[in-house]
């Protein structure tokens, strides 16, 4: 399949691939498609006897005195029972090939959102590092619409216009060759302003989708901090720079409509001027005697039927275009590659023991600018690390990698042995679980997102990790219990309740390895206390890699390995740290005494780097 890379190829070739690959969506449905297009034939051949009987009518009937009056009446009979069996049947067949196109533009939309959001769930978090989610949220949503729309409705037209334009041209030919020469030589002038207003409408289009994104993004972040907002009063300013966000867009879309409308009133006109030259040039032929009437008739209702269609493909272009941009974006997605992939034969390494070693590792966000440098750690199984540094050391970079979050860009992580790039992701992610600062939860029932992590648990085993978690009796006094909504990203619960239902999520999951970044910060006491029991429960017997911000975390700890600037500078348990004298004693030394037992650990080693640099 060819894949769209922006700017690397002429805008009308890129559009064409872009076209192609979107009719090959439409693959899988091919028996669907041509059942339709069958029945668009079919609509289109009802269509046009009626222009003919028209003429056959007043031709034969209504204008032909020298005819028997029983004839006229019986033939005038018939046209009339035939022209309404034409309105039924052309009905029917609009009906079943409407209701045909909506069923294919739904199962479109429903297999392209799918397909999006299978993607999206393979590409690492580095993609999502990089990507606002209102703009990915506006590809899934918006723009497969806009593709939906396309399929349902500008196909349709497309097809059906185009087919009535020929059929039509041929049937004004056969009438009088003379005037329909005349009436299909206005067709150029058509496609000269359909082809002088498109490029300036698939610009702004594509300007519009960027700031629909924009807008998209802008109310997803602000919603989701809506506590920032409020906490800083920013609520007018907010609706001052939405306002512009919207009222930019206004003028966008009105300037693109501007010229749609403009486009769509020239056709007009050139229609108007070619019937008004079809009246005067057809007129004096039925006067002189040269075309009938009934001919006359028929012929201007075909161009009334010719020029409809051809003003229909101009407005399916506007359709199609504003489409275009949106496939862009679609495939632009989809052609995105993870940057952590499965391996070829992946190993299936389960139950695993839980050792883990960094053997030369170094990582980087962004190129030449490493976050981690030669990192060598080597951690037992069952063995607790607290991982202690100023902000910005690499201690989060470093235990992403475990799970593969990441790959480093130099040396190996690896787990039993065994380089986790050679494992099976699945496999290895059920093994590990993160106990965070901020854990999120999905909106659902308490006893839903404890079960997160092994959907298939049992109430008794959801129950009994609770327990464990100190979670149970507070989530007993909930309204529904563990059946209790608790709200987009757990608003409806206190951090501490947060904390304890995420703890229950990883005891339920019985990881081998653990990943606890500070799980206690900004609690009061009571809520830290149930927490570190919860936490002590969760530790035991698995390898515990911990992100530490407090001196009571760091004395749990059976190693300490303190990382400065990417590097790890220090390793060894508390006593240990403190007699060799170097950073991380003198931070005790130095700090500790005027910022307390709970001292936050980062911060401290902030200041001193500030104050002292690394030793």
């Amino acid at each position: 399949m060819e894949t769209i890379a922006p700017g690397d190829e002429p805008a009308e070739h890129r559009r064409r691939v872009v076209f192609l690959r979107f009719l090959s969506l439409l693959r899988p449905y091919k028996w669907r498609v041509g059942v339709a297009v069958l029945l668009m034939f079919l609509g289109t051949a009802l269509t046009l006897p009626g222009p003919w009987l028209t003429r056959i009518a007043i031709d034969k009937a209504l204008n032909n005195p020298s005819a028997p009056l029983d004839f006229r009446l019986k033939l005038l009979a018939l046209v009339v029972l035939a022209s309404v069996a034409l309105l039924v049947a052309r009905s029917i067949v609009a009906y079943l090939r409407d209701l045909l196109i909506i069923l294919l533009g739904q199962r479109l939309a429903f297999d392209l959102r799918f397909k999006l959001y299978k993607h999206l769930q393979k590409l690492s978090l580095r993609f999502y590092d990089t990507r606002h989610t209102g703009r990915i949220l506006s590809r899934v949503m918006w723009d497969v619409d806009a593709i939906q729309q396309l399929t349902q409705g500008g196909l349709v037209e497309l097809v059906v216009d185009a087919v009535m334009v020929v059929a039509i041209a041929g049937a004004i030919l056969y009438i009088n060759w003379k005037l329909g020469l005349i009436a299909l030589g206005m067709m150029p002038l058509y496609a000269l302003t359909f082809l002088y207003y498109r490029p300036e409408i698939v610009r702004i289009s594509r300007r519009i989708r960027r700031k629909v994104a924009d807008i998209s993004a802008r109310i997803h972040e602000r919603i989701s901090g809506v506590r920032v907002v409020k906490s800083f009063a920013r609520e007018p300013a907010e609706v001052r720079e939405f306002v512009h966000d919207i009222r930019e867009n206004f003028h966008l879309t009105m300037h693109r409509d501007k010229l749609g409308t403009r486009l769509r009133t020239i056709s007009q006109f050139i229609a108007g001027l070619a019937g008004a030259l079809i009246l005067l040039i057809g007129g004096a032929m039925v006067v002189k005697g040269t075309l009938s009437l009934g001919s006359y008739v028929a012929f201007t209702t075909y161009l009334g039927m010719l020029y409809a269609p051809i003003v229909g493909l101009i407005r399916v272009s506007d359709t199609i275009q504003r489409a275009m941009v949106s496939m862009e974006r679609i495939f632009d997605l989809l052609d995105t590659e993870p940057d952590v992939k499965e391996p070829p034969r992946p190993i299936r390494l389960e139950p695993i023991e839980g050792e883990v070693e960094f053997k030369g590792v170094w990582f980087e966000y962004e190129k030449g600018k490493p976050v981690l440098r030669d990192i060598n750690l080597k951690v037992r199984p069952g063995e607790v690390v607290a991982l202690v540094g100023p902000s910005g050391a690499g201690k989060t970079s470093l235990v992403n990698l475990i799970p593969r979050f990441y790959d480093p860009v130099k040396g190996r992580v690896l787990i039993d042995g065994v380089d986790v790039r050679k494992l099976c992701l699945r496999t290895l992610r059920k093994q590990i679980a993160f106990v965070l600062q901020e854990n999120i939860l999905f909106s659902g029932t308490v006893k839903e997102n404890i079960k997160y992590g092994k959907p298939d648990a049992t109430d008794e085993e959801v129950i009994l990790a609770a327990k464990m978690a100190n979670a149970h009796e507070f989530i007993m006094q909930l309204p529904e219990g563990y059946d209790t909504e608790v709200g987009e990203r757990g608003l409806k619960l206190s951090g501490g309740e947060k904390q304890r239902i995420a703890i229950a999520r990883a005891i339920l999951r019985d990881p081998r390895i653990l990943v606890l970044d500070e799980a206690t910060s900004n609690l009061d006491a009571e809520s830290e206390r149930l927490v570190q029991e919860a936490l002590k429960r969760l530790m035991r017997g698995r390898t515990t890699f911990i992100i530490a911000h407090r001196l009571s975390t760091v004395l749990a700890a059976d190693r300490i390995v303190v990382l400065c600037e990417g590097r790890i500078v220090e390793e060894g348990s508390h006593e240990e740290l403190l007699a060799r004298d170097g950073l991380y004693a003198h931070l005790f030394r130095t700090q500790f005494g005027a910022l307390g037992r709970l001292a936050n650990i980062e911060e401290a080693m902030d200041s001193l780097l500030v104050t002292h640099g690394p030793k």
